[in-house]
């Protein structure tokens, strides 16, 4: 058995009890452009026998809202167009994509499931929804649909990723494959500490210094509105939290305390030992005027970026090679423009009692690929996915149509940002939902591929993807769900957030009693019931 630990903090969650499911099929799409259809046809011409009489696949996308103006909605777009062409078409099947908002996914899906309108492809990256899919019996076996439908999305994701839609002993889930598992990491700026004549800090000791030197002679003269160390709310939303921080504080724990103390979902890890140390830490922190005293309200991380952007934020924590910062968002980029030599650099100084920067990152997996037990299409589910898992095809599904979309540099493929291409090419990452990040054939080009979305800041975006990895672990995972999880899941997060922010914000005198009390409540509500349980199925994991 693998054994690993646990991430802090990422998106977060939503428990509902599912009712019931059912599948329907209706409608159609239009075909693709000549330009779309000539870059991949090999891949459809090779999958598994078509169907004689013609199929309506319904299959689950996001909707972020933010299409590009003239690229139409994404239920009907040059990517499902595309798709039709080369996959439906050729196998006498009708694709018809359902929108679900990406931000409502998990509560949209529940709905869906249980009012008997899912679509026959769904997918979620919610470990408590699936578990509660599975339990409730609501989800297709896919064990032999694999075996006879997708050899290439079989040899594609592997027995490892594999694994991970295995519940007890039964293939109810496809999971996608993860090419860089990285989450947090660290920024400062190299301006303030080149004033200031000291280096990046390699422990936590040297970065509470640091900070304490940036509120104390303000390098960026922002006239008293420093923000030595800033995060967003702890809810996830944001992915700018201290989780990082807390985590090195964290005591190293035996393999069956890990596994019991440990929790799904991002709840955090308030009975682990040396959590409380951590929030004491931060405590101190913000009774020094250290962070954001305010950072409980910033619910989506909106003001972490404009006071980034403003040049306030000496150093703070948030997604790797983050899009909104150094990407898309144009957070630096403004910052640059507002106060001229600004400049952030990556750093990794949160270190445990073995010297170690750990960190939580993903596990090797991307989204929960199911198909609802109703649906009476699950073999032309996994024909879709066995084709989309050909290289030509993923490759062109990820990148689009080289000269219209891309270009190669150094044998990588550089985006067109042009508006015309952007019009053809957005969030193409859910639509070839097999795969979360580019695989091109080991971790360093991995890496390297990934930097060059960030053309002004390539090094950075590598750096703070190396520091993201270093020293990372997984949450242990069981064989089978965790009832109990299922049921409080939801109550123990609001509580064990509200006991973490309480106890930041808490007076240093009131700060154990606040803790504990939070920590009480948190096991008498569910929490004790859940640490029991996930003991016990660790202990009979380990007899088999």
């Amino acid at each position: 058995m693998k054994v690993s630990q646990r991430k802090w903090f990422g998106a977060s969650t939503t428990v509902i009890v599912l009712a019931g499911l059912l599948s329907a099929c209706s409608s159609s799409t239009k075909e693709a452009t000549p330009s779309a259809t000539a870059s991949a046809n090999t891949g459809a011409a090779a999958t598994t026998a078509v169907s004689k009489d013609p199929v309506t696949l319904k299959v689950e996308v996001f909707d972020r809202g933010n299409a590009p103006a003239g690229a139409g909605p994404v239920d009907n777009n040059f990517w499902t167009q595309w798709i039709q062409k080369n996959f439906g078409d050729p196998n006498n099947i009708k694709l018809q994509f359902i929108p679900v908002p990406r931000n409502q996914e998990v509560d949209k899906l529940n709905i869906l499931m249980a009012s008997g309108d899912a679509p026959d492809l769904v997918f979620t990256y919610d470990t408590t929804t699936i578990n509660n899919y599975v339990k409730s019996g609501g989800l297709t076996d896919v064990s032999t649909l694999i075996d006879a439908n997708g050899p290439n999305l079989k040899k594609f994701l592997g027995p490892e990723v594999l694994s991970y839609g295995i519940f007890s002993g039964k293939q109810y889930a496809i999971p996608a494959k993860r090419t860089l598992q990285f989450t947090q990491s660290s920024y400062i700026r190299k301006d303030w500490l080149d004033k200031l004549g000291m280096p990046v800090p390699k422990t936590t000791d040297e970065f509470y210094k640091t900070m304490k030197a940036f509120k104390e002679k303000d390098p960026g003269q922002t006239g008293g509105k420093v923000i030595p160390y800033d995060f967003s709310t702890l809810d996830g939303t944001a992915i700018t939290t201290p989780g990082v921080l807390i985590s090195s504080f964290v005591k190293k724990l035996s393999e069956e305390d890990n596994y019991a103390l440990s929790t799904a979902n991002n709840i955090p890890e308030i009975t682990k030992p040396g959590y409380k140390e951590g929030l004491q830490f931060l405590n101190k922190m913000n009774q020094e005027g250290l962070i954001n005293p305010d950072f409980a309200l910033d619910k989506d991380g909106k003001t972490l970026e404009k006071d980034v952007a403003n040049g306030l934020v000496g150093a703070f924590t948030a997604l790797a090679a983050h899009q909104n910062l150094m990407g898309t968002g144009n957070v630096f980029d403004t910052l640059k423009k507002n106060v001229p030599g600004a400049e952030y650099v990556a750093m990794d100084p949160f270190t445990n009692e073995e010297g170690k920067s750990v960190k939580g990152i993903y596990d090797p997996i991307g989204a929960y690929i199911m198909i609802p037990k109703a649906s009476k299409h699950a073999a032309e589910v996994v024909k879709y996915l066995d084709w989309m898992s050909k290289p030509d095809v993923l490759f062109t599904l990820q990148n689009g149509i080289e000269g219209q979309h891309y270009t190669l540099e150094n044998g990588f493929p550089k985006a067109i940002t042009t508006d015309e291409a952007k019009k053809t090419f957005y969030n193409n990452s859910d639509i070839a939902m097999v795969i979360n990040g580019k695989d091109f054939g080991s971790q360093e080009k991995n890496i390297e591929a990934t930097s060059l979305a960030f053309p002004n800041y390539k090094e950075l975006a590598k750096q703070t993807i190396v520091n993201g990895l270093k020293d990372g672990y997984t949450m242990p995972r069981f064989d089978r769900p965790i009832d109990s999880e299922i049921k409080y899941g939801k109550t123990l997060k609001d509580k064990a957030l509200e006991a973490v922010v309480k106890s930041i914000m808490a007076k240093p005198d009131d700060f154990g009693k606040t803790f504990d009390a939070g920590v009480q409540e948190y096991l008498k509500i569910g929490g004790q019931t859940v640490t029991d349980e996930r003991r016990a199925a660790y202990k009979d994991m380990k007899k088999k």
